[in-house]
C-alpha cells in the first residue's frame, strides 16, 4: 500500500460521492466524467488496502472502513479549506489573527455582543485575548505594554498618553464599601473626607510609585495599596480598610451583609471615585488592519 500517493482530490472525491449519494451525481457536482471519479475512488481504496463502498446494491454505501475513514477525510479537506481561505485573506492584507489585550475588573460582558459579531463576520481570523495585570492597566503603563503585543487593548481610561487612539466603552460603577466589623459601618448618615481621613483606604495601584497628579479618589492619610483586585477584595471584606469596589464584585458581599455600603457627601475634591470610564484604544503608530479595525469601530460603537 503506498499511503504516500494518496491525494487531496481522492478525499475530495470520496467526500463528493458520499453527500451526494452516487457516483454519477458526484461527478455532476465536480463537473467531471463519471469515469474520473469510478478512478479516483479506486486509486483511493487501492491506497489505503480496502474498499470504502459497498457496491452490491443500485447505490454504493459505504462499507465499514468507509465509515471509520470518512470524519477523517472530512477534517482533511475541511482544513485545506480554511488553509486557502485564510493564504487569501492575508494575500489581500486580512490578519491572520487579531491580538486583544483586557485589564483586570473590566466587565467581559460589555465585549461579549462585538467578539459575537467578530466570529460572524471574519471566521477565518483568529482572536487572541489576554488579561493584564492591574500595573500595566492605566495610562502611565500604556504603552508599557511593549508596542507590538497587541492590537487592541481595553483598559481604563486615566492617563492614556497621546500616541493612542482612544474610543470610550462605558463607565464601570465603584461602590464606597466596609466590612460590617468595621468602625465606619457604624456610624450613621453620610461621611465626609474627614471621617474617612483617619481610616486605611485600601486602593489598586501600580507597583511603582504615583506621581504628583496621579492618585485618583485617594482620601486617607494611610494607605495601603495593592495591585491585585482579588487582594483589594479580600482585605476589605476582612476589616482591614474601606476602599471602592466594582459594583458586581461587591454586590455579593452587600447582599449577604459581609459589607456595607458607605454614604459619602459630595463636597471634597479628593473624594473617592464612583464611576471609572474604559475606553478601546490603540496605539497610532501600529495600524489596524481590516479585522482588527472593524473591531476596534464596533468596541467603540458601545457607548453610543
Amino acid at each position: 500500500m503506498d499511503y504516500d500517493g494518496l491525494s487531496l482530490d481522492q478525499l475530495r472525491v470520496f467526500v463528493a460521492v458520499v453527500e451526494t449519494g452516487s457516483f454519477s451525481a458526484a461527478a455532476r457536482t465536480l463537473n467531471r466524467a463519471q469515469s474520473a471519479v469510478t478512478y479516483a475512488i479506486q486509486k483511493l481504496e487501492g491506497q489505503v488496502g480496502t474498499a470504502v463502498f459497498d457496491r452490491s446494491a443500485y447505490r454504493p454505501t459505504l462499507s465499514r472502513a468507509g465509515r471509520i475513514l470518512l470524519p477523517q477525510a472530512r477534517r482533511i479537506v475541511d482544513d485545506v479549506g480554511r488553509f486557502r481561505a485564510i493564504a487569501q485573506n492575508m494575500a489581500r492584507g486580512m490578519e491572520a489573527e487579531v491580538r486583544l489585550l483586557m485589564a483586570p475588573s473590566i466587565p467581559f460582558g460589555l465585549l461579549t455582543p462585538a467578539l459575537s459579531a467578530f466570529r460572524d463576520a471574519f471566521p477565518m481570523v483568529q482572536l487572541r485575548l489576554t488579561s493584564l495585570p492591574f500595573s500595566m492597566a492605566f495610562g502611565r503603563k500604556v504603552p508599557g505594554v511593549l508596542p507590538g503585543e497587541a492590537d487592541i487593548r481595553i483598559l481604563f481610561d486615566f492617563l492614556l498618553p497621546a500616541e493612542v487612539a482612544r474610543r470610550p466603552i462605558a463607565e464601570m460603577e465603584l461602590t464606597p464599601v466596609v466590612a460590617a466589623s468595621h468602625p465606619l459601618a457604624a456610624i450613621a448618615g453620610p461621611l465626609d473626607e474627614e471621617a474617612l481621613r483617619d481610616h486605611v483606604q485600601i486602593v489598586l495601584s501600580e507597583r511603582a510609585e504615583a506621581r504628583p497628579g496621579e492618585d485618583r479618589g485617594v482620601v486617607a492619610l494611610r494607605i495601603w495599596r495593592v495591585t491585585d483586585p482579588a487582594i483589594q477584595h479580600g482585605l476589605i471584606r476582612d476589616g482591614l480598610g474601606w476602599g471602592s469596589l466594582p459594583g458586581p464584585v461587591a454586590a455579593e458581599d452587600l447582599a449577604a451583609g459581609r459589607l456595607c455600603r458607605l454614604s459619602l457627601t459630595h463636597e471634597g475634591a479628593a473624594r473617592p471615585l464612583t464611576r471609572l470610564p474604559i475606553a478601546v484604544v490603540h496605539l497610532r503608530d501600529e495600524p489596524l488592519g481590516p479585522a482588527g479595525s472593524w473591531l476596534f469601530e464596533r468596541l467603540g460603537e458601545r457607548q453610543a
